[in-house]
């Protein structure tokens, strides 16, 4: 397996011929640690996976003696009682793991201080089986999802619809989306940048049906700073929010705001649209990129940190998507991550 990165950095991995950090990766570039399983992108640092260890690379106070970690990354010594982790989440200033044992546990990474999450799951109606958080997600808040397809904003239970089971979430900034069973899409939080899809700029408290998607089978979700993008079952997608950057792939620089999910149209090099089959989309914060039924790889919006694997010279934003040239073969893509204000492409 192989990893590649692009975009903004404050890892220790990545440095110039003089030893400096570079604070920008404008091509996806291999993450140079052998043995490397999975990466989480985060602010300031980010999350490397190696078999069951968890290391953290970048601008931390890991050790008493420097500024930033050392030239390699530092391995996070889990507490003994978490028994191993199934999914971490790098914040500006916490770190949020999710464990072997559906326990939420957090670490403070400039006091160097490990707290569990006090058990916040209410009993269900019927509790005949243990329910328990499956994933975790977080943006402006930290939500879970649990077992039972029941949402929390930790540590409070949301107001969910009856007869719903929700099996998918995902954060921006200050919003929520997540995802039915049956591919319906609800949303919640704030909605000053149209980023829930009600048509308004009305903030929500509890999940609500985006009506603009009803009829659609949504099967993949993703939201980032204040926008949100779906995939439905046809492969076609939908984007809304926030789009001055042109992160929705949205060609009107005229508009800013998008309160309604739109569908995206793309564009061959001669700016003739074809019939594109999306597999999957990722939001960063001020860009997105999907995956096509062919492995291959398109991005929109901010190029400000070469997030979308291009120099910034050549590039500074697109409001359409573009097809990226990653130098990989797309026949060994496995899969792709965006956060924050970088990417990575997971190769076999």
């Amino acid at each position: 397996m192989k990893i590649y990165y692009t975009g903004l950095n404050n890892s220790e991995l990545f440095c110039d011929e003089e030893g400096s950090v570079k604070q920008v990766i404008d091509k996806f570039t291999i993450v140079p640690f052998t043995g490397i399983d999975d990466l989480e992108i985060g602010w300031n640092y980010i999350l490397l996976w190696r078999d069951k260890e968890l290391f953290i690379s970048g601008k931390i106070n890991l050790n008493e003696s420097t500024e930033v970690t050392d030239k390699i990354p530092v391995l996070l010594k889990l507490p003994e009682e978490m028994e191993g982790c199934v999914q971490a989440i790098p914040g500006k200033e916490t770190i949020t793991i999710l464990s072997v044992k559906h326990e939420i546990w957090q670490y403070k990474v400039f006091d160097k201080m490990w707290k569990q999450v006090s058990n916040f799951i209410q009993a269900a109606d019927d509790n005949s089986d243990q329910e328990y958080t499956v994933k975790i997600f977080q943006g402006g808040c930290t939500v879970a999802l649990t077992n039972f397809g029941r949402v929390y904003n930790i540590p409070i239970l949301v107001d969910m619809p009856k007869r719903v089971k929700f099996t998918d979430v995902a954060c921006g900034f200050d919003h929520t989306i997540i995802l039915a069973e049956n591919g319906e899409v609800y949303s919640m939080g704030m909605g000053s940048r149209g980023q829930l899809g009600h048509g308004d700029l009305e903030d929500c408290d509890n999940p609500t049906i985006i009506e603009a998607l009803a009829g659609l089978k949504v099967v993949q979700i993703s939201a980032a700073g204040w926008h949100s993008a779906v995939v439905t079952d046809q492969g076609d997608l939908y984007t809304w929010g926030w789009n001055t950057e042109g992160q929705m792939g949205i060609p009107d620089e005229g508009t800013k705001v998008y309160a309604t999910p739109k569908p995206v149209d793309f564009m061959d090099t001669d700016g003739r649209a074809f019939d594109a089959s999306v597999k999957k989309a990722q939001c960063g914060n001020a860009f997105t990129i999907c995956m096509m039924d062919d492995n291959s790889m398109w991005g929109c919006g901010s190029n400000k940190y070469g997030q979308l694997g291009m120099s910034r010279d050549a590039l500074t934003n697109s409001r359409t998507f573009l097809k990226l040239n990653t130098a990989i073969d797309e026949k060994e893509i496995k899969n792709f991550k965006c956060r924050e204000w970088g990417a990575i492409i997971i190769t076999d």
